[in-house]
């Protein structure tokens, strides 16, 4: 669950009784009119010019919980108390309202302490049922909990790992089960802007801000994903009110502190993770970068290589073996994309997607036909779709050849050579799909694809790669040819 957070709120100065009376006058005038935003400013006017008045205090935590201010309201309920010990009601309020933020263990405390006080007071009957139904509340939410923490783990390790299409389907199960669990909100918005749907991103967002205002993962998640959107400029301004917040569980406090460093609010970051560092919290392998970065950037050169280079640093991030087939921002790209890049690049990242062979390549694949109108692309993704389900492709008999040569063609180029940031493999297929080259004859087009990236490498003899595919000279030339004249008039 996500921590709440207190940022702190400067009072006017005292003023006279007879100003107070007036606030609280006009509040209860606006309340009673039912204008509740001007009601609740006026109350607080009252309660701050006359700080020694319960009645005004009451007055003002109960409209607090009518405008949804349930934390601030409880505040005020046990400044109540601070003035009037005597005052039992405030403990039936701090448990009802507890309980209506499903804080069940506190709403239990105070109910009790109510009886223990009170045992005849004006609200026993109903601090009693509260206690039955708290109980009978915990113990579905101990089973609720169980399902909920499972599912959440599950999406959060399909993140780590890259299953973004998984991780959506099971953050949507858990948001159909538990429709105000607001962090599966929050990843479901990074996990749609991984999958390059910025508009449902921020949409998702919206939503949990408009339904739990001040939900301060949500704040940081728009603030992130405007920043990576482009719009440095609005993320900025949504961050500057976040430099007097301090979080109160540590780890939303480094979110805070990274999200801050991210968009330039260097000095406020540096204090805070500075104060992190100290206290013992480390986050995550990059809490050494983020200390360094703000560290540098606020003019303590000195200190920041230190952190950079710090063993300590070094050691917290875990050396594991690396797998780019499981690293999510690759996963992200390919998707991205395919939404964003041109047909020819499309050809590229659908056989890319394609040899990761598993369910999310299906599900990315799916795509194709929303993101372009080009029927060799289209009709390319769904042989890949078929090879991948086994199943037959019905499609172009040319896509058919030409997918064969290039599966043929693949085993004899290794993964790194045909991924590598100089290769060229896939983009002279994507070139010459495009161009209606016919491959009509499979192996002789496999030879050709390989011979000609090698030719720029290793300069593989024409008679070596023919014997490889069991060709004759003649016959790769030709293909070879062919393939040349298809690139020229491309």
């Amino acid at each position: 669950m996500e921590a709440n957070y207190e940022a702190v709120m400067t009072l006017p100065e005292p003023e006279s009784p007879l100003a107070a009376e007036l606030h609280y006058y006009r509040g209860r005038r606006a309340l009673r009119e039912g204008r509740l935003d001007e009601a609740t400013f006026f109350m607080a006017e009252a309660t701050a010019a006359a700080t020694h008045r319960v009645d005004y205090h009451k007055q003002y935590a109960e409209l607090l919980f009518e405008v949804g201010e349930v934390y601030h309201a409880n505040d005020v309920w046990k400044r109540v108390l601070e003035l009037d010990e005597t005052a039992t009601e405030a403990l039936y309020h701090l448990a009802s309202n507890c309980a209506y933020v499903s804080q069940y263990e506190e709403a239990a405390n105070y109910a009790s302490e109510y009886l223990a006080r009170d045992t005849k007071g004006h609200y026993t009957e109903a601090v009693q049922s509260l206690l039955e139904l708290i109980e009978l509340e915990q113990e579905l939410e101990d089973e609720e909990e169980d399902e909920l923490i499972t599912w959440h783990t599950e999406a959060q390790r399909q993140i780590d790992k890259g299953r973004l299409f998984a991780a959506k389907a099971t953050l949507e199960r858990l948001i159909g089960q538990y429709p105000s669990f607001w962090p599966a909100y929050n990843n479901l918005s990074v996990v749609s802007f991984y999958l390059g749907d910025d508009q449902a991103a921020f949409r998702t967002l919206e939503y949990v801000l408009d339904q739990n205002p001040g939900n301060l993962h949500a704040i940081l998640n728009t603030i992130l994903l405007l920043h990576e959107a482009g719009q440095s400029e609005a993320a900025m301004q949504l961050s500057t009110p976040l430099t007097r917040v301090r979080p109160l569980q540590f780890d939303l406090r480094y979110k805070l502190a990274t999200t801050l460093a991210l968009v330039g609010h260097y000095d406020r970051a540096y204090e805070e993770l500075r104060l992190l560092k100290d206290r013992g919290f480390r986050g995550d392998p990059l809490f050494g970068h983020w200390l360094s970065v703000s560290a540098y950037k606020t003019g303590r050169l000195e200190e920041a290589a230190t952190y950079l280079n710090n063993e300590e640093m070094k050691q917290f991030d875990e050396k594991q073996s690396f797998d780019i087939r499981e690293n999510l921002e690759f996963r992200s790209a390919l998707v991205q994309g395919l939404r964003q890049e041109s047909d020819l690049a499309r050809i590229e990242i659908i056989r890319i997607i394609a040899n990761l062979k598993d369910d999310e390549a299906f599900e990315a694949l799916a795509l194709t036909n929303a993101v372009t109108e080009n029927e060799t692309v289209r009709a390319f993704a769904e042989m890949c779709r078929a090879d991948l389900c086994q199943q037959p492709f019905n499609g172009d008999v040319r896509i058919k050849r030409a997918f064969d040569a290039l599966v043929l063609a693949e085993a004899h180029v290794s993964e790194a050579e045909r991924m590598s940031l100089e290769g060229d493999f896939y983009e002279r297929f994507a070139m010459l799909l495009l161009s209606d080259e016919s491959f009509m004859d499979v192996t002789a087009s496999a030879a050709a694809l390989v011979w000609m990236f090698y030719t720029k490498r290793d300069a593989l003899i024409l008679e070596d790669c023919a014997n490889a595919f069991h060709l004759s000279v003649d016959t790769l030339t030709d293909t070879v040819r062919s393939f040349k004249r298809t690139l020229e008039q491309a």
